[in-house]
């Protein structure tokens, strides 16, 4: 079976291995989820500007971190994955309840160094709001804490960087987590975002493009 390098190295992405090497690391996503999460992922990193940035908030032992950093590596090998989470611990939602699991960095670390994916990928310690952001971004993820105060803190805070044309997706969108579901169908709502797709729990949608405005309709003779 062919590794993650290897493929970088040949310049192609090949699906199954990355699926397959996935399932070794701790964690909820599913094959269909994650296979939807590279092609989100694909689209980006090969379509939008080579500044445009992935993000992903809510990473714990790195199950879609890997997955968004073999993409990366063997599509646009600069392409970093800013992968943002606190790893005290804590994963659940306020409103159905947080279970206490251990620190989850070092896993991380050492699942992405198995894998040969250290340099692609910018481990940044913290809580989303906690992050001093100043880059476009191509493809936020958003897989942290699953109630609404939370989603909504973490979207919020990232939102005014999403480029035209940016991806977001959101993993747990299912009826086990209300708060998840009821946000995203209220920024689906606006009609500045556009559903993508959806895998099981795994909502992808697509900022709409701005576009100009229609200009006013001639009344009354021109000048001349």
């Amino acid at each position: 079976m062919a590794s993650t390098e290897k493929q970088s190295q040949a310049g192609l992405l090949l699906v199954w291995p990355i699926l397959t090497q996935m399932k070794n690391i701790e964690g909820w996503l599913g094959e269909d989820e994650a296979d939807l999460l590279m092609a989100a992922a694909t689209r980006v990193i090969t379509k939008l500007p080579k500044s445009h940035a992935v993000v992903e908030v809510g990473s714990y032992c790195g199950r879609a971190t890997f997955v968004l950093a073999s993409v990366a590596k063997a599509l646009r090998p600069e392409t970093k994955i800013y992968a943002i989470d606190p790893h005290d611990g804590k994963v659940g939602a306020l409103d159905q309840g947080i279970q206490s699991m251990p620190p989850s960095l070092e896993k991380l670390k050492k699942n992405l160094a198995g894998a040969g994916l250290t340099d692609s990928v910018v481990i940044l310690p913290s809580h989303s709001w906690e992050v001093a952001w100043d880059k476009p971004i191509g493809l936020l993820f958003i897989d942290a804490l699953h109630d609404y105060a939370n989603v909504s803190r973490d979207f919020y805070h990232f939102e005014p960087w999403l480029a035209p044309g940016a991806y977001v997706a959101f993993h747990d969108y299912a009826d086990y987590y209300p708060g998840v579901k009821t946000f995203v169908n209220e920024i689906l709502a606006t009609g500045q975002y556009e559903k993508v797709h959806c895998a099981s729990s795994m909502m992808v949608m697509r900022k709409i493009t701005e576009r100009a405005p229609a200009l006013p309709k001639k009344t009354g003779k021109s000048a001349k």
